[in-house]
């Protein structure tokens, strides 16, 4: 013990007590932990000399903190020792910073979208009366961005939902169908949903309801034939169908706040 004691005192510099030396000798080791995760173009250069793939070397820079030189003369220098431009790139785009996938989260910004604001839609797929019920979901495709105050809001893309409040398939005698919604929400580009107020209907076929009433008007005059009219009567009308890319403008119900990219 008491050898172990002198050799400590002797290997400890001159003015230092042993609390200190303790304290040095850690901090020593966090500096050298933390040069050890900076990735720097030497390093870049190095891996790439080790014949490691472009594609690992990428994953490597992600998990890494990076201090990178990206100045022209840098670069030229590392494209010359066979760095590909793919490397430079993102040796480029994370000059200083933890990880890629931090480098390209953009910078968002609060945009309020102001109540009667244009959206334009299409329908996702086609809706047919006799397919749908009172109260089910239907969804619909935002035909282009949605930009206020220079920034994209909504994307081209985005789903927007409506229930339906009422579905009618083709009834007997030629009457058409029908089917009305109320559009409810579309999804905003943080994910929140901005309501919606616009309301449609379509109906369907109705010129098969006129035969049907004229035939019977023919079938009680004529009387002979009254069993061919009713045969007539039991063909039903056109159910009412919204074809896949019909589109619509709606509105912005309500106010909302959205946390859109900021622009460039």
């Amino acid at each position: 013990m008491k050898a172990a004691v002198f050799l400590l005192m002797i290997s400890m510099p001159l003015g230092l007590t042993p609390a200190a030396a303790a304290q040095d000798a850690a901090k020593n080791v966090q500096t050298s932990a933390a040069t050890a995760k900076t990735l720097t173009d030497s390093d870049v250069l190095a891996l790439v000399e080790s014949k490691l793939a472009p594609e690992v070397i990428v994953e490597k820079i992600k998990a890494s903190e990076c201090d990178f030189d990206t100045s022209p003369e840098a670069l030229r220098k590392l494209k010359d020792a066979g760095v590909p431009d793919s490397l430079l790139l993102v040796m480029v785009m994370t000059p200083k910073c933890a990880s890629t996938a931090e480098a390209f989260q953009p910078r968002r910004v609060g945009v309020k979208v102001p109540e009667g604001t244009v959206v334009e839609l299409e329908t996702a797929y086609t809706i047919n009366s006799q397919l749908v019920r009172t109260g089910d979901a239907v969804s619909f495709r935002v035909v282009n961005p949605v930009i206020v105050e220079g920034a994209v809001v909504i994307e081209k893309g985005a789903t927007a939902t409506a229930l339906v409040t009422r579905a009618e398939r083709g009834g007997h005698f030629g009457r058409a169908g029908r089917i009305e919604w109320e559009m409810k929400e579309v999804t905003a580009v943080d994910g929140s949903r901005v309501p919606l107020g616009t309301s449609g209907h379509v109906v369907g076929d109705s010129h098969g309801a006129k035969v049907a009433t004229q035939m019977a008007i023919t079938g009680v005059l004529l009387w002979p034939i009254a069993p061919v009219v009713l045969l007539h009567g039991f063909k039903r009308g056109e159910n009412a169908l919204v074809p896949e890319g019909k589109r619509f403008n709606v509105v912005v119900r309500v106010g909302a706040s959205v946390n859109a990219p900021a622009r460039q």
